[in-house]
């Protein structure tokens, strides 16, 4: 029987990159939008509904600008430069964090057939400390 309604998901990726002041294409998340039982053939389509950054290890960023694209040199925007506030934590005030309301519709086509691969470029307003690019997460439904 085939599936009906809709299907959230989510993908996490965990990093130890050091955060920029200005974006960098080795400071990126890799996720892949695949999930038991939905993995396109041809591309990639789907509402990408959030995405939650964790900046760690400094307490000097105040704010952190995103970027996702379809490629892996940053050219390809699907969700433009957005800057949030980041959040200290309660107990750990080097864990930072913010989350992003996208709900948009997205199709990746690029590179080749069954392409599900989505960058996450991130950037802080200081550096100071040297800050990493620790977890983000994207929250997604077919």
């Amino acid at each position: 029987m085939a599936r009906v309604g809709k299907f959230l998901h989510s993908n996490s990726v965990s990093g130890t990159d050091s955060v920029l002041t200005g974006f960098a294409t080795g400071v990126v998340h890799v996720h892949t939008l695949t999930s038991a039982g939905f993995t396109p053939a041809s591309r990639y389509l789907g509402v990408v509904n959030g995405l939650e950054v964790r900046i760690t290890g400094s307490t000097s960023p105040t704010t952190v600008t995103v970027r996702v694209c379809k490629d892996a040199a940053g050219d390809i925007a699907v969700v433009p430069d957005t800057v949030a506030t980041l959040v200290a934590g309660i107990t750990t005030a080097g864990t930072k964090s913010a989350t992003f309301k996208i709900d948009l519709p997205i199709e990746q086509d690029q590179g080749a057939a069954g392409n599900t691969t989505l960058y996450v470029f991130a950037k802080v307003d200081s550096a100071t400390g040297t800050p990493k690019f620790g977890t983000s997460t994207i929250t997604w439904q077919e």
